[in-house]
């Protein structure tokens, strides 16, 4: 009859053995096993005696033979000398001509150990939101800083690095799905002259609020950007040619009906419009809707044409 109670060999927070006074390990549940790190070997018929640190197999053993019984009880420290050991609390007692020891786990210390752990559950749990909002912080910081590079800082527009990434973007949609693509080149009358007689402060006031007035009139799929001084490139997808000319028109006429201080009048300004053709590169288009701009500068300025 085994002397370990049924269902002992399977429980961790207790540790029970059978040894013969050499040592040898007769019997052991899975929480001896556990602490002498062999879990999954068959360790028995192994010496044991190295595994018992404090007090150590010599010391239980030297209790004078006599009649079987307790010969230890308190703490018992098993394990390696140089790596993992655990103190437990213990009795040892000599039967036949073997030593059996039964010992189980402090339970204060298992509440600490358990303690801790739910602590570094609880620190990781936090470290781990911290860090995600963290690198949401610098992804968000990370798209501000694109925007700003894409932007004018006066005037709130896209500026012409924007243009070119956009431009070859929306050609590139426009070839791939057969949308149409107009774009508008729009460029302040007379704007050396605003400079120069009311200063160039007043000038940044029209080139702002010409800006704010090309968002405020176009879509927001459209794309507004200032292409240089006082010229302005509008990029409008999905968007057919007499429509594009429409709406320009319309922001021509808006600008004209506008005051912007100190100016005692309206400013006016040229706009050349086209439509992407098959095959057409980015550059080539810039250049058909700045040569109509042209154009309606030559015609008497404050007008549209189409290239």
């Amino acid at each position: 009859m085994t002397w370990i109670a049924p269902g002992l060999e399977l429980l961790f927070a207790v540790v029970a053995a059978t040894l013969d006074e050499n040592g040898t390990l007769v019997e052991a549940n899975a929480g001896f096993l556990r602490i002498i790190r062999v879990e999954g070997r068959e360790p028995i018929g192994a010496h044991a005696t190295r595994f018992f640190l404090q007090p150590d197999f010599a010391t239980l053993t030297r209790a004078p033979a006599g009649p079987d019984g307790e010969i230890y009880q308190g703490l018992l420290t098993l394990g390696e000398y140089m790596g993992r050991s655990r103190s437990l609390r213990a009795r040892v007692w000599r039967v036949g001509g073997q030593l059996r020891v039964l010992a189980e786990y402090d339970i204060d210390d298992l509440e600490r150990l358990n303690d801790t752990v739910i602590q570094l559950n609880c620190d990781y749990a936090k470290a781990h939101v911290e860090l995600a909002q963290t690198n949401l912080r610098l992804q968000q910081r990370e798209a501000q800083i694109i925007i700003v590079s894409l932007t004018d800082q006066l005037t709130g527009v896209g500026n012409r690095r924007k243009l070119e990434q956009a431009l070859a973007t929306e050609i590139s949609r426009a070839n791939r799905t057969g949308d149409r693509l107009c774009a508008v080149m729009a460029d302040l009358d007379h704007f050396k002259r605003v400079n120069d007689t009311y200063g160039h402060e007043a000038g940044d006031r029209v080139l702002a609020a010409f800006g704010e007035l090309l968002r405020l009139r176009t879509r927001a799929t459209d794309i507004v950007t200032r292409f240089g001084g006082e010229e302005f490139v509008v990029l409008m997808s999905h968007t057919e040619l007499d429509h594009a000319v429409a709406t320009t028109e319309r922001i021509r006429e808006a600008l004209a009906a506008c005051c912007i201080e100190p100016l005692p009048d309206p400013v006016t300004a040229s706009f050349g419009v086209a439509e992407l053709v098959a095959a057409e590169e980015g550059g080539a288009l810039l250049r058909r809707i700045d040569k109509a701009l042209y154009e309606a500068k030559q015609a008497g300025r404050n007008r549209v044409v189409v290239g």
